[in-house]
């Protein structure tokens, strides 16, 4: 029997470094090269505003294992605030315990009561757990590419 004693809750500013680690090591597990800096100081001001956004942390046994972090975005195609489910991470080892579902669903919760009228997501091609989750939460895929133009500091 799994031990699912798992409390989600809402990050506070003095959970910043935890929420960071946790993040980088989800951008090394994808391959994805990010300065711890920069990371920390977006999570510091999706922490500082609550406008912005929210970030949540699941817990178990006194441990942090796993986050979920939503930005909000205005959206003509959604008729206004919409939830944009950035970075969803739960660490290797805490795998398969419901704890992916555990934060996902308190993400649903929590941008409807702040008045979302959906929530986006992105998912790897070559994620298919990640698929599977967002499935079966009644996530559909967009036939659409996502594409991005960075500016970068000159």
């Amino acid at each position: 029997m799994l031990m699912r004693e798992i409390e989600v809750r809402s990050a506070k500013p003095s959970d910043g470094e935890t929420v960071t680690a946790l993040l980088m090591a989800q951008f090394r597990e994808h391959r994805i090269d990010l300065p711890a800096t920069a990371v920390r100081t977006a999570v510091e001001g999706l922490l500082a505003d609550q406008s912005r956004g929210f970030i949540l942390i699941a817990i178990r046994a006194e441990a942090t294992v796993g986050v979920a972090c939503v930005s909000f975005t205005w959206t003509l195609e959604h008729g206004g605030k919409s939830g944009w489910l950035d970075e969803l991470f739960v660490v290797p080892e805490e795998r398969n315990r419901g704890i992916g579902k555990d934060l996902l669903d308190a993400v649903l919760n929590k941008a409807r009561a702040a008045g979302c009228a959906a929530v986006d997501l992105e998912v790897d091609s070559s994620h298919a757990r990640a698929e599977h989750l967002y499935g079966r939460a009644g996530f559909t895929p967009h036939q659409r590419a996502r594409w991005v133009r960075a500016f970068t500091a000159e």
